[in-house]
């Protein structure tokens, strides 16, 4: 049942995006459909949990939308009511409905984003540091170091994918949010922000840093309760990304696009080379888990 529900959904995210890119990308966008906004970031949530369902099970997946979903539209109450978080700025109605200033889609956008991230990110082996301690080790005169050595392992495994995911994440912001200021998604009051707050295309440098931060808080207390890092569950296997990547390369194709088209090179830039190291640096972890 589930595996059929990621086949609708998926096979109806790839229609809403090929017709959604071909409208943008050409500027045939009318005003009256652009509600299709929202819509294509709700779509693109609901195939990434869809999957992770699949994937983890539905357990997993409504913790991770409850505790993505809540902390990521406080996140942005926060920033469109009070300018302390990511900045001043304002939806427009290219995002409705709004509830409460926030667009509904919000809450799915995150999801969708650190599920992609998540996917990806290395989680590197515990060596043993969720097991106890046998008699001949609790014995032992360097029993306190394997403790420490255990911890150390133990937070390795929950903060590297989180730093990991959370860097993607806001690689992937990096071209996002220049694009919606210039696509007028969301607009942005520079004379408000402080003076320290330099911006980049419009975007203050402030979300970027909070983009990270709320990232971060999130994926930690998700994989905190995640039994996918303890060790062997069959949920530690990296395999079976196909719908992460095809989100990943949909969403980046879109918003690439719009990005060359509007002369936002240094967006495009950042990101494709953040995006390059991300990975060489995973390259690098998951060898390891061998």
């Amino acid at each position: 049942m589930v595996n059929q529900w990621v086949v609708r959904i998926t096979a109806l995210y790839i229609f809403w995006f090929l017709c959604g890119y071909v409208l943008v990308s050409t500027g045939l966008l009318p005003a009256w459909l652009e509600w299709a906004n929202s819509l294509y970031l709700i779509l693109g949530g609901s195939t990434a949990l869809v999957w992770y369902v699949r994937r983890y099970g539905a357990r997993q997946a409504l913790m991770l939308f409850v505790i993505c979903g809540s902390v990521s539209y406080a996140a942005e109450w926060i920033g469109v009511h009070t300018s302390r978080w990511f900045g001043t700025y304002e939806y427009g109605l290219s995002f409705a409905p709004l509830v409460l200033g926030v667009p509904l889609a919000i809450p799915f956008a995150w999801c969708m984003l650190l599920i992609i991230a998540k996917a990806f990110a290395p989680v590197p082996p515990s060596g043993g540091a969720w097991k106890g301690l046998t008699l001949e080790q609790s014995l032992s005169a360097g029993k306190r170091e394997l403790k420490a050595a255990r911890k150390a392992a133990k937070r390795r495994s929950f903060w590297l994918p989180a730093v990991w995911a959370a860097s993607m994440v806001t690689a992937i912001d990096l071209l996002l949010d220049p694009v919606a200021a210039q696509q007028r998604y969301w607009t942005w009051e520079s004379a408000k922000n402080a003076a320290w707050n330099a911006s980049f295309y419009s975007v203050p440098l402030s979300n970027f840093i909070c983009w990270w931060i709320t990232s971060l808080l999130i994926l930690n207390m998700v994989n905190y309760l995640h039994d996918e890092y303890f060790e062997d569950h069959p949920g530690s296997d990296r395999t079976g990304t196909f719908i992460p990547m095809l989100l990943l390369l949909t969403l980046e194709s879109l918003f690439l696009t719009l990005a060359v088209k509007s002369g936002l090179w240094w967006a495009a830039g950042l990101n494709v080379a953040l995006l390059l190291l991300l990975f060489l640096w995973r390259s690098k972890e998951v060898p390891r888990r061998s």
